[in-house]
């Protein structure tokens, strides 16, 4: 079976946009991969970022993924502080 290449498109353009802006403002306020951090009470280590377009957790409110003892998350920039 072979598949599409997933070419951009002019309206997906708008979405990578505002996708690169949340991540550098992510790394604007210290979240940058392998920094400890704290959701709540439980603390983690971000070990990358989402970059997903569409689905249940979109990049644009869940911008990061952290490691936690409970298993590997996304998160949203409000729920994340630097530990």
């Amino acid at each position: 079976m072979k598949r599409k290449a997933n070419i951009s498109r002019d309206n997906d353009e708008p979405a990578a946009t505002a996708i690169g802006k949340v991540l550098h403002l992510a790394m604007q306020h210290g979240l940058a991969v392998g920094r400890a951090v704290k959701i709540g009470a439980v603390r983690g280590v971000v070990i990358g970022y989402n970059i997903s377009r569409r689905g249940r957790y979109p990049a644009l409110r869940y911008p990061l993924l952290v490691e936690t003892e409970l298993g590997v998350a996304k998160f949203g920039l409000d729920e994340v502080t630097p530990a």
